[in-house]
């Protein structure tokens, strides 16, 4: 199911001007990366499945040329799910190979994470930013039933 991509794009743009770099995970068709390099973010995505890959840069050729995606997976090589915060409904991928060497950059590298997590998948969204992602950096997320949330990473202090 596609996000509410007016709802999306009315989040960019309130984020204009606030943060420059910009990661989709699971691209997909890449409408939403697009979305952000037309608005003038440095716009990346990652997906797993290289035809999606394929299909999203014939349309940033088109439409947002400045646009790059990459094949693999938007959890980082490394990240670790502590099975003690839950294991029931995970349908993300831990042991697929990242991305990111693809793109030359780390998830730390990204000001905006925007997700549209499975359900019930929001809580491991958030750990991986607060594991791989730079300190204040923002995770934008689309719910179907909640609509678009914002939430700024927070390293924990040591």
């Amino acid at each position: 199911m596609p996000a509410d991509y007016p709802l999306v794009l009315q989040s960019l743009i309130e984020l204009q001007g606030k943060a420059s770099t910009f990661l989709e995970w699971g691209s997909g068709l890449g409408v939403v990366t697009l979305m952000a390099s037309a608005l003038g973010f440095e716009a990346y995505g990652l997906e797993v499945a290289p035809e999606l890959v394929e299909h999203a840069e014939r349309l940033a050729k088109r439409y947002a040329p400045n646009a790059v995606f990459a094949t693999g997976s938007f959890v980082p090589n490394g990240y670790v799910w502590d099975p003690e915060m839950g294991e029931d409904g995970l349908r993300t991928d831990f042991d697929a190979s990242d991305g990111y060497d693809d793109l030359g950059m780390d998830l730390q590298d990204f000001d905006i994470v925007y997700a549209y997590p499975w359900p019930d998948e929001h809580h491991v969204f958030r750990d991986i930013m607060k594991h791989h992602a730079a300190d204040r950096a923002l995770l934008l997320t689309f719910d179907v039933r909640e609509g678009t949330a914002l939430h700024r990473n927070r390293k924990p202090r040591r």
